[in-house]
């Protein structure tokens, strides 16, 4: 063979046997590495492929589909580090081994974030008139941790939400739950222990501070004993990587998760009776890839918690994934707790506040995950 020849062949060869690999491979719809659904061969439409939605829904397909995805994923971070990058596939290889991502303007789209501000502002006025309702929105990992970014690393400015969010709320201001300036007031060594290095969440610890500002912020007086008596939780595992993880495979350490065990005996049922158990984790998934999921069984459409303190009150929460490590602390001091993810269901607010009558409510969402999610202004009537 032609030497000169030589470099196209093995490229054409290369070329053919991914594709006879990808070919032949079996289609995978989910991904336990990252945590997600996969996209797969869409239906090939006249009417898609004019909108040209075939066209990206396919290039995503080429790209989940592609043959030994993870380990690509793994060797082109790999040598992203090697050439001194500090970030790689949207994620930023922080201080200490913490893995943050990188958030931009598109990720707090303004005018999404108008929309679901104003929705968020008309749904607290509406259910205002039933019940004691507070609002929390969690600051991502990135924006809290910022001192922990690369030197020079460019991210999203999120006091920018927050100026929104205050300025919307101006003549309700105790309805937020300064949850922000609470977990910002901590010692740079106790930051650490409030997300978690591989995953976007916060961990319980840093759940319990925001369980913690929900009772400074309410009335009722007692509120650092309360929250105090619940301050103490046991690791559950040790080999936890998470989402952030999932987009760069490499991490210099794994996490640990902890729990809270309510003392209660609780009565939890998922899904209006499709089962019904007396505890808020489900330790099967410690033991698979989506450890995160040990809470609640990951997001379901309607929780209903029973058992806590017999005082009469019930308590909406309308929540996205960040809810669920700080559900256990909130199921004891309620006669009963309803968990809502609105992603989940098909209804709006207003039959959910007339199923449930709740006297309490609290809306809890990640600050970037709020911005993002279309379901919110859509369902909450406003």
């Amino acid at each position: 063979m032609n030497k000169k020849l030589l470099p196209v062949f093995v490229f054409f060869l290369v070329l053919f046997s991914l594709a006879g690999a990808g070919i032949f491979s079996e289609e995978k719809t989910w991904s336990g590495t990252e945590k997600r659904e996969l996209q797969t061969m869409p239906r090939v439409k006249k009417k898609t492929i004019q909108n040209g939605k075939f066209q990206k829904k396919y290039e995503a397909y080429l790209s989940d589909q592609f043959p030994a995805r993870d380990a690509w994923v793994q060797l082109q971070t790999g040598v992203s580090r090697l050439l001194g990058k500090t970030e790689s596939n949207g994620v930023y290889f922080g201080k200490d081994g913490f893995l943050l991502e990188h958030y931009d303007e598109s990720d707090f789209d303004a005018d999404q974030m108008k929309t679901n501000i104003d929705a968020l502002k008309g749904f607290v006025m509406y259910a205002g008139k039933q019940a004691q309702v507070r609002v929390m929105m969690v600051p991502t990992k990135t924006w809290v941790m910022r001192a922990y970014l690369p030197a020079f690393a460019p991210t999203y400015d999120e006091q920018i939400f927050y100026d929104a969010l205050y300025e919307a709320f101006a003549e309700s201001q105790e309805v937020l739950v300064p949850v922000a300036d609470a977990l910002a007031l901590k010692d740079a060594d106790d930051l650490t222990l409030n997300y978690y290095r591989t995953d976007h969440h916060w961990t319980t610890g840093g759940a319990w501070i925001g369980y913690e500002a929900f009772l400074q912020s309410l009335p009722e007086s007692g509120a650092k004993a309360r929250a105090a008596k619940k301050n103490t939780w046991k690791s559950v595992c040790d080999d936890f990587l998470g989402t952030t993880y999932a987009k760069v495979h490499q991490a210099s350490r794994a996490d640990s998760i902890f729990v809270y065990e309510p003392k209660a005996e609780l009565s939890v049922v998922y899904n209006m009776g499709e089962r019904t158990t007396d505890t808020l984790y489900e330790t099967k998934y410690l033991d698979g890839e989506d450890k995160y999921s040990v809470f609640t069984g990951g997001n379901q459409a309607v929780i209903e918690i029973t058992g806590g303190e017999k005082n009469k009150r019930t308590l909406l929460v309308i929540k996205d994934s960040f809810a669920n490590c700080m559900i256990p602390f909130l199921a004891e001091d309620y006669e009963k707790v309803v968990v809502v993810d609105l992603r989940q269901l098909n209804v709006g607010c207003d039959a959910i506040l007339e199923m449930f009558a709740p006297t309490d409510v609290l809306v809890l969402y990640n600050s970037a995950q709020f911005v993002q999610d279309i379901e919110f202004a859509i369902k909450s009537g406003f």
